[in-house]
């Protein structure tokens, strides 16, 4: 119990003498579950005492709704004899639509959060199939007794991340609830089936050039050595070394300089002027028979301060525990040093820093001290 405080490891003592005590004491615990439990009592929570939180404002009215409901009813259907319920939650593990059969097993899952408006994030209820799919961008199958909470063990859970079939990014997450534990074997396959079928409607619904496009942009990112994007009227692609200087809101100057280049021939190095910094690019036309469609662009170079230049714009959208996670990782403390500092755990220093690199579209540390730096100098002169 290393990295636990008294009342942690109470906390994680209570949930193993839980399953000692249970028909599952013979089954092994898996690594994962038990790192789980070990982030739960190291975050203070208490597994006797978790109930799910309610927020009430669900985006029920999403392109993932649209894309994931008619499989998700098409499944219910086929289920009407199992006390279970099909759950879509968006990337914050916030449950926007549930699909039950009866008015009996939507009252049982309405005690254990299974309900739209209920939150599932791991740092809110602990270990669970939808928050840890949603972190893990996979599957997991959670059984009963693997639950932190108490007040779960009573459910078997399978859930899977719906990814944006172009971008990567999570869109949210498809869960089976059962609260009877004989059909568990079955439960990720059918999820598994929803998600397909959900991700199949995006790429349908998003139309052959934008197919095309994206298709263009895989292959030019498995032969590219540096930042390279593929653009076009409406869609930005960009590889990971090209999303460290260049965000969505640059779409349309990019569109348009590609256009340009294109006319001219497109294969030489010209200046990129962006609204973030001006850099040097080259562009190749991407066409469907004659048309063309879109661009790819080849960027030869980063400027150092353009992620920093960039990330300013987001750092008024930090909450001031936020910023202040941001200034002290900044200067090189580690997750739990941090937490120290600010009397938080270093499971939500973790929480807090995964929202801080959303809003500041950045994906590692050297970037985020980058900015940090840029706005305490902007601050300075300001002062």
């Amino acid at each position: 119990m290393k990295g636990l405080d008294q009342r942690g490891r109470l906390a994680l003592a209570h949930v193993r003498a839980r399953v000692q005590a249970g028909p599952y004491r013979e089954e092994p615990i898996r690594d994962a579950v038990r790192a789980s439990w070990h982030r739960d009592a190291a975050a203070g929570l208490q597994p006797e005492l978790i109930h799910a939180p309610f927020d009430p404002d669900v985006d029920d009215d999403s392109k993932l709704h649209w894309a994931a409901a008619p499989a998700m009813t098409a499944v219910s259907a086929d289920l009407p004899d199992l006390r279970c319920a099909l759950l879509l939650t968006d990337r914050r593990a916030h449950v926007i639509r549930r699909w039950t059969r009866t008015s009996q097993t939507a009252r049982q899952m309405d005690a254990v959060g299974a309900a739209p408006g209920f939150r599932c994030d791991e740092d809110l209820i602990g270990t669970n199939s939808i928050g840890q799919a949603a972190s893990k961008r996979a599957a997991v199958l959670l059984r009963g007794f693997e639950h932190y909470a108490d007040a779960f063990t009573h459910i078997t859970c399978a859930s899977r991340a719906v990814l944006d079939p172009f971008t990567g990014q999570v869109m949210g997450v498809v869960n089976m609830t059962v609260a009877d534990p004989s059909p568990w074997q079955l439960m990720s396959a059918l999820v598994g089936r929803v998600v397909h079928e959900t991700q199949q409607r995006l790429l349908d619904e998003a139309g052959s050039q934008t197919i095309a496009l994206y298709e263009a942009f895989l292959r030019a990112r498995r032969r590219a050595k540096g930042p390279v994007a593929a653009v076009d009227g409406s869609s930005l692609y960009v590889n990971a070394a090209g999303s460290q200087f260049m965000g969505s809101s640059d779409r349309a100057e990019l569109w348009e300089w590609a256009q340009r280049r294109v006319h001219r021939g497109g294969g030489t190095t010209e200046p990129l002027p962006l609204e973030s910094a001006t850099t040097a690019a080259r562009c190749e036309a991407i066409h469907d028979g004659t048309r063309l469609i879109g661009a790819l662009v080849w960027f030869s170079a980063i400027p150092p301060d353009v992620v920093a230049t960039r990330g300013l714009a987001g750092w008024a959208r930090l909450t001031d525990t936020e910023q202040s996670v941001a200034e002290l990782v900044a200067t090189g403390l580690t997750n739990r040093e941090t937490a120290a500092q600010l009397f938080l755990s270093p499971h939500t220093v973790d929480y807090h820093l995964r929202h801080i690199f959303r809003k500041l579209d950045i994906d590692s540390r050297i970037q985020l001290a980058r900015i940090v730096e840029q706005n305490q100098g902007q601050a300075s002169s300001r002062d």
